[in-house]
């Protein structure tokens, strides 16, 4: 079955923020919270695995606060523990008492810190691409940082732009169709998402509260840690690190992949996290 963005929008009431997020499917709760580059949004990032992921799973896709159609609320000092507060508000509002997340760069912040603040709701972590990790031989700012940083300055936002630094976040070029370019453009310039969100024109507070990295030997939760490694944004040594820190950890490595493995590489990516998060399922030697 085919599932369309509108047929499968949602939204809730968690905590006093209102998050819009997509749903389809039965079992096991998966939770996708998406990256924070401009343009991005739940659907945009994660909307081509639905399909196949809400086969086995309840699978709901989230727009972080501040992007798609979620509130754009002004946040105060730790951005990824108020991410991590808004999510679990949300999963009590839908009654669920215990989910795996999978987070996307940006969304890899929330996921951990959702992982560290409430082990006993989180059953399996899935880190893509995240943020989080600490960079053993690539220096910063990366190319890809330096893009996004540089998005809204000048002459503002533009398609050319835009396809720019999807040409740097992915490593098949032929996947920037028009389309593409299209849908994270027209995302990006939305007056709300460029007036308030960590990426748009307002001004953004620095984060408090302890750097993430500290954070990763406190991870109970089995973890897989998914990279691409010509990701030009996040180099694939953030991985590694994340794989010497995280107690119950995997890691697997795209070769030919940029940031955006589950677009990239989305058939793949689909049957790793599900042999991942059906592990447990498995009997014999």
């Amino acid at each position: 079955m085919t599932f369309t963005a509108e047929e499968t929008s949602r939204t809730v009431d968690a905590a006093g923020v209102r998050i819009h997020y997509h749903e389809a499917g039965a079992g096991p709760v998966l939770l996708l919270v998406h990256g924070g580059a401009p343009g991005a949004y739940g659907w945009g990032n994660f909307g081509q695995n639905l399909e196949a992921l809400s086969q086995h799973f309840r699978t709901i896709i989230v727009d972080l606060p501040g992007y798609g159609k979620s509130d754009k609320p002004e946040v105060e000092g730790d951005r990824n523990a108020f991410y991590a507060e808004t999510f679990l508000a949300m999963m009590d509002a839908l009654s669920i008492e215990t989910a795996s997340v999978c987070g996307l760069a940006t969304g890899g912040g929330a996921a951990i810190k959702m992982a560290v603040a409430a082990p006993e709701r989180i059953e399996r972590l899935i880190l893509v691409s995240s943020m989080g990790g600490l960079p053993l031989f690539s220096t910063r700012p990366t190319e890809g940082q330096k893009v996004i940083q540089s998005y809204y300055k000048g002459d503002g936002p533009s398609e050319e732009k835009m396809r720019n630094y999807l040409s740097v976040m992915m490593y098949d070029q032929s996947l920037i169709t028009d389309d593409v370019v299209q849908d994270r453009y027209q995302a990006s310039i939305d007056p709300e998402f460029m007036a308030k969100a960590p990426e748009g024109r307002g001004q953004r507070k620095p984060d408090q509260g302890p750097p993430l990295w500290t954070l990763l030997d406190r991870i109970e939760a089995p973890t897989l840690v998914v990279w691409g490694r010509d990701n030009r944004i996040q180099g694939y040594d953030n991985a590694l690190f994340m794989l010497n820190q995280i107690p119950d950890v995997r890691l697997h490595v795209f070769g030919k992949t940029g940031l955006w493995v589950p677009f990239e590489r989305a058939r793949e990516f689909e049957a790793l996290i599900m042999g991942f998060l059906r592990e447990d399922d498995r009997t014999g030697p």
